[in-house]
């Protein structure tokens, strides 16, 4: 696991909203876990599409690895890649969709979409 990554559980602030750009803000949520990960495209899936907001927009598909012992990871947290060998990785945020688990597993896998 040659990257570093922060996984943060999902923020239950209240949303700020800049008067001047209209941008919003959603403030952080509580870091579950920061430290080497490994982080790779998810070529047997591929990106797709979505639809948002009469919007299509594409989603890249990565497989993000993390030590076994990682716990408390789940389905819709936010993963920001803060340091890779890859220097395009760098500062992605990624969701996670799904997680692996098991007892004879040798890391904790997260499926994760990055929606652009």
């Amino acid at each position: 696991m040659t990257s570093t990554c922060t996984i943060r559980g999902k923020s239950s602030g209240v949303p700020v909203t800049d008067s001047v750009t209209g941008a919003v803000t959603f403030p952080a949520g509580e870091v579950v876990y920061s430290g080497q990960c490994r982080v790779r495209p998810m070529t047997s899936r591929g990106g797709g599409t979505v639809e948002a907001g009469g919007a299509e927009l594409f989603t890249f598909d990565y497989l993000v690895s993390v030590p076994f012992a990682v716990t408390g990871v789940r389905e819709g947290m936010p993963v920001t890649i803060d340091s890779s060998p890859d220097p395009d990785l760098v500062g992605i945020v990624v969701e996670i969709r799904k997680v692996d688990r098991g007892e004879t597993i040798t890391a904790r896998r997260l499926s994760c979409n990055e929606v652009v």
